[in-house]
């Protein structure tokens, strides 16, 4: 959904597209690619031993396909602080802007788990899930209706707060945001060292994940300040390059060390570093797809219009089609036969 109260830029549509494609092929691969690998159902108890490998830097995005979960959430904060940074915020306007664009479909997606499955169905569960905690234990769980919940909780987390850290910001500029982010990364590190599990934290829990939503805000303010904006065509596209380069590197480092599955230390400085990756690919994309013909940008902001709703319900379509069994190998590796599956079945999520 287009915002109206914003000087729009196409090019974040057309991040918020791939990051939704990106995030569909990724569960794609592996919910379909793991039954015609090991043709069983997919077991996420087994991922340590069987998450796959590749040499590959493009795969490596495939397979770390998770990663636009960040990308979504640099965005977020991005956009928020575009948005809002030279104008006043009325906390409960900003909550029920915020209710009326995300709840429907959520709240949709709930009934029909539901109602799919009474005997899941708990009270206390429906009223933590509806608060934005859904990412906590004790919350719905609804099979593949409710199975990206956690994100939703996570930016509605961040929508609590994002108000106060505006007026935080305006008063005391960037250093008091990078003095937050390195006060999360002193969380992180004193749970880890009590023995929390890293992985989980930093994945799945604002405490890992609020890193990005505050270089999205840095981001959004280095961009309004002009940065980048003297650049030429040439060098502009350049800097792109770069910038996914790194990203798209980082992300093949954090793949040959074990990906997803490995809970370590590294993890975490994780959050921030992939934070710092997209943040850089968004303020470069911006730039550069200025130069993009009219005609082209329009149609990559078609799918970005639309990804919250690919978000939300692709988990539940490519979950049907595995227990259906409505794919084929084709002749083809189960990587790649999956990743096909995904894309013939796109048009139906």
């Amino acid at each position: 959904m287009q915002s109206q109260n914003i000087n729009y830029l196409p090019g974040l549509d057309h991040l918020r597209g791939f990051a939704a494609l990106l995030i569909v092929c990724y569960h794609g691969v592996h919910l379909i690619g793991y039954p015609l690998r090991y043709g069983e159902p997919f077991a996420p108890a087994r991922l340590l031993e069987n998450w796959p490998q590749t040499a590959n830097p493009i795969g490596a995005l495939i397979f770390e396909g998770h990663t636009a979960v960040a990308l979504f959430l640099v965005l977020s904060g991005f956009i928020f602080t575009y948005g809002s940074l030279h104008k006043t915020i009325i906390y409960h306007r900003f909550i029920i802007n915020r209710l009326l664009r995300t709840y429907p479909l959520f709240v949709l997606l709930l009934l029909t788990g539901a109602f799919a499955f009474p005997d899941r169905f708990d009270f206390t569960a429906l009223v933590q899930t509806l608060l934005g905690f859904g990412n906590a234990q004790g919350a719905m769980d609804l099979g593949s209706f409710s199975a990206m919940f956690w994100a939703i909780a996570v930016e509605w987390q961040f929508y609590l707060v994002f108000p106060l850290l505006l007026i935080i910001f305006r008063r005391d500029g960037p250093l008091l945001l990078l003095g937050l982010i390195a006060v999360f990364i002193l969380l992180r590190s004193l749970a880890w060292l009590e023995g929390a599990n890293i992985r989980d934290l930093a994945y799945w829990t604002i405490i890992g994940r609020m890193d990005q939503f505050l270089l999205g805000m840095l981001a959004a303010y280095a961009y309004s300040h002009g940065v980048l904006s003297a650049v030429r065509r040439g060098v502009s596209w350049l800097l792109l390059l770069t910038a996914l380069g790194l990203a798209i590197g980082m992300l093949y480092g954090f793949h040959q060390a074990g990906g997803w599955p490995v809970s370590a230390g590294w993890k975490i400085l994780w959050p921030t570093l992939e934070g710092l990756c997209w943040a850089g690919v968004i303020l470069t994309y911006l730039r550069a797809s200025q130069y993009l013909p009219a005609r082209l940008s329009y149609w990559l902001t078609l799918p970005g219009l639309i990804s919250y709703s690919l978000y939300l319900l692709h988990f539940s379509v490519i979950s049907v089609l595995v227990k259906q069994q409505w794919f084929s190998t084709f002749g083809l590796p189960p990587t790649s036969a999956a990743l096909l599956n995904t894309l013939l079945w796109l048009p139906l999520i």
